[in-house]
């Protein structure tokens, strides 16, 4: 708004856009996502009861509607698991191959007088 010329700064919508997200553990969007799946009350009952928003409730019901079969599968959390040892051995060559980056770097610096 402006006040003689001048832009007032609105402080309480400021603060909102600062506020961090929210950030929900497995368990509590799994309680949430059931109780949707259930039907015995609505969307937005279920987001006024534990305080998020409507269309997050309907995400996490898709997303636990999406993954139910998975559950049922056999092998899923050896793939997975298997998935996990071969993302650490890539990240654990990276991390190997840049420690020999920064020691080369360092050896150099030294060298150079830097």
């Amino acid at each position: 708004m402006a006040v003689g010329g001048v832009f007032k700064h609105n402080t309480t919508n400021h603060q909102k856009m600062k506020q961090k997200r929210k950030r929900h553990e497995a368990a509590f969007k799994a309680r949430v996502a059931l109780e949707a799946m259930k039907g015995s009350k609505t969307i937005s009952e279920i987001a006024s009861e534990f305080g998020i928003h409507p269309g997050q409730v309907a995400d996490w019901k898709r997303t636990l509607a999406e993954g139910l079969a998975g559950v049922f599968q056999k092998g899923a959390p050896a793939r997975a698991e298997e998935g996990f040892e071969q993302e650490r051995t890539a990240l654990q060559s990276k991390i190997g191959e840049l420690t020999i980056q920064v020691d080369f770097l360092t050896k150099k610096s030294k060298q150079l007088g830097l």
